[in-house]
């Protein structure tokens, strides 16, 4: 096991954080890195995917690519180079396993007991990337697909150790906008329009009531507002108030419960206040659900086998963050898991300007990967 490989692919694209669905330098990196293997990765839906091993069922296993727009405080040697923009969600440990993954089968040796496809996508963050891959047939042929998520995610994980449940890993995740639209006059006389913003403030007070009615209050969910835009000067009350936020649900009733009460409250304030209003919901991911439950079980056993039963954990809730690699598991079975990563004595989370990656597990992942495709592979014979 080439560990120190892993760790300076995962330090070299750390450097480079690149957002959204380009991402010239981050794509360059992997597909030469492959190349360097001796392996033919392709160019596919702003991603790339490469194919190793020549028979037996296909497997596929997932990386994502993009970074976030977060200006870094690790105080890292390694810190990003690009002002306003870090990867603080750990996809730079995810390509870095994934390059561990081919590097194994390739130039270290390592048998492989079917096909094997890496996947490289774009865009995780909110930009449609699996989706994107999905359409361009990267799942083409596929009988099973898994995927990781490094971080800390719970305090049942311990680092180094991994964890999933079956049924719902990861929530639903919905934006909306709403836009009231009013008519402006000028401060002094309120009398003479009617107040969108007046209205936009009434809808982001009571949106917490939306959460409360709609969705039990023992299952995980969650209504957030992140932006309000209106006006531009003290003395105008003006004609528009955008306000965007977002729902996370772990079941389909409660996203849909929470998206119809944002609507009807958003609808409500506005014929109560005389103005108008339109509702824009954008579906940013799916639930993640490992609904397939032999694979759960496959990847327990196979953490067992190389780390040790300790290093495994079946999660008792699912998590509201959401993750788009729910797309692919709305197609073919697969499973999605998480390995706690966070450095000794360093509490920043996701999307946090010093979220940082405790190197020294990711080798452990390519191991446990490696024993999943074997125990797969041997329970399609």
């Amino acid at each position: 096991m080439d560990s120190a490989s892993i760790i300076k692919d995962r330090r070299i694209l750390h450097k480079i954080p690149e957002i959204g669905m380009e991402l010239p330098r981050t794509a360059d990196y992997c597909e030469q890195a492959l190349r360097g293997m001796g392996l033919m990765p392709r160019r596919i839906g702003d991603g790339l995917i490469v194919d190793l091993g020549s028979a037996g069922p296909l497997f596929a296993w997932r990386a994502d690519m993009d970074a976030l727009p977060i200006q870094e405080e690790t105080g890292a040697d390694f810190a990003s180079t690009i002002p306003g923009r870090m990867h603080a969600c750990g996809h730079d440990a995810h390509m870095a396993i994934a390059l561990g993954i081919a590097r194994h089968y390739s130039t270290e040796g390592a048998p492989l007991p079917c096909r094997l496809r890496l996947i490289f996508q774009p865009g995780e963050e909110g930009y449609g990337g699996a989706l994107r891959m999905i359409r361009a047939e990267a799942l083409e042929g596929v009988e099973a697909i898994a995927g990781l998520h490094v971080g800390c995610f719970s305090a049942e994980l311990a680092k180094g150790c991994f964890g999933t449940r079956k049924g719902t890993l990861m929530g639903s995740v919905d934006a909306f906008e709403v836009t009231f639209k009013g008519t402006g006059t000028h401060g002094a006389y309120p009398n003479r329009g009617a107040d969108p913003l007046l209205a936009a403030c009434q809808f982001v007070a009571g949106l917490q009531t939306v959460r409360y009615r709609a969705v039990s209050p023992v299952r995980p969910a969650s209504l957030s507002i992140g932006s309000i835009q209106a006006g531009t000067v003290f003395a105008v009350i003006p004609e528009l108030a955008v306000v965007k936020g977002g729902t996370r649900a772990t079941t389909g009733e409660d996203q849909a419960a929470l998206l119809a009460g944002v609507r009807s409250l958003a609808e409500g304030i506005a014929m109560a206040n005389g103005i108008g209003v339109r509702f824009e919901h954008v579906p940013i991911a799916p639930m993640t659900a490992n609904t397939d439950p032999a694979l759960p079980d496959l990847l327990a056993a196979s953490v067992a086998e190389v780390l040790g039963a300790d290093s495994f954990r079946w999660l008792a809730d699912p998590i509201i963050g959401g993750e788009d690699f729910g797309e692919f598991l709305l197609r073919v079975p697969g499973v999605f898991f998480f390995l706690a990563t966070n450095p000794d004595g360093c509490e920043a989370q996701h999307h946090h300007p010093g979220f940082s990656v405790a190197d020294e597990v990711l080798p452990g992942a390519v191991l446990v990967v490696d024993a999943l495709i074997r125990n797969w592979a041997a329970a399609q014979r």
